[in-house]
């Protein structure tokens, strides 16, 4: 005999993965088509969303029909960044006002040489520190989808005591949370088009 008081855990982890995966994924194929077929970015961003959107809306229904809890094992992620790691070079970098003039002959062309490759070292750790800097805003900009993410499906998933083995029920509150959470997506992208038009 089957024990009705079951339940069945989904890891934030797995979760979070299959996710980005299905998003990126859709994303990719949806704008391969477009180019194929010569669609227009409104209508490969209308696509993509609509597909994401029933996707999102089939997965909650079928997680409150069977209801489904999430379970967090990843923790919080603005704890798994390790930002200290990175070194910080403000004030340690001083660039030259002027450079002087160098002059003609033999010891001009080895000081402009040398002012190219100063220079040159100068741009190599300004890119440095631009790529630390937008690492660091990458992976704040992931904690915080994760954490809107794993919250509102926290909120969606307390509703699944009400709506296992009613699919009525569990419909209806997907389709609400979907169009709550896909709607300023959807008015994000007309806003644009609107815009540019």
């Amino acid at each position: 005999m089957r024990n009705k008081t079951a339940r069945t855990y989904l890891t934030t982890r797995n979760l979070f993965i299959v996710s980005i995966a299905v998003a990126v994924l859709t994303v990719v194929a949806v704008w391969l088509l477009g180019l194929g077929r010569h669609s227009t970015l409104f209508e490969n961003s209308l696509l993509s969303t609509t597909i994401l959107s029933a996707a999102f809306f089939l997965f909650l229904s079928i997680g409150l029909y069977k209801g489904v809890k999430l379970k967090d094992n990843l923790g919080r992620i603005t704890d798994r960044i390790k930002l200290d790691k990175l070194s910080d070079l403000s004030g340690k970098i001083e660039l030259p006002g002027e450079i002087p003039d160098a002059g003609e002959g033999l010891g001009g062309i080895i000081l402009g040489i040398l002012g190219w490759i100063l220079v040159a070292i100068l741009l190599l750790i300004f890119i440095w520190v631009f790529g630390a800097v937008m690492w660091v805003a990458i992976l704040s900009f992931a904690a915080m989808l994760y954490w809107i993410f794993f919250r509102a499906l926290r909120l969606v998933f307390r509703h699944s005591y009400q709506c296992r083995h009613n699919l009525s029920a569990s419909m209806t509150y997907a389709l609400a949370y979907t169009l709550l959470y896909n709607c300023w997506i959807y008015g994000i992208i007309l806003a644009a088009h609107y815009l540019v038009h």
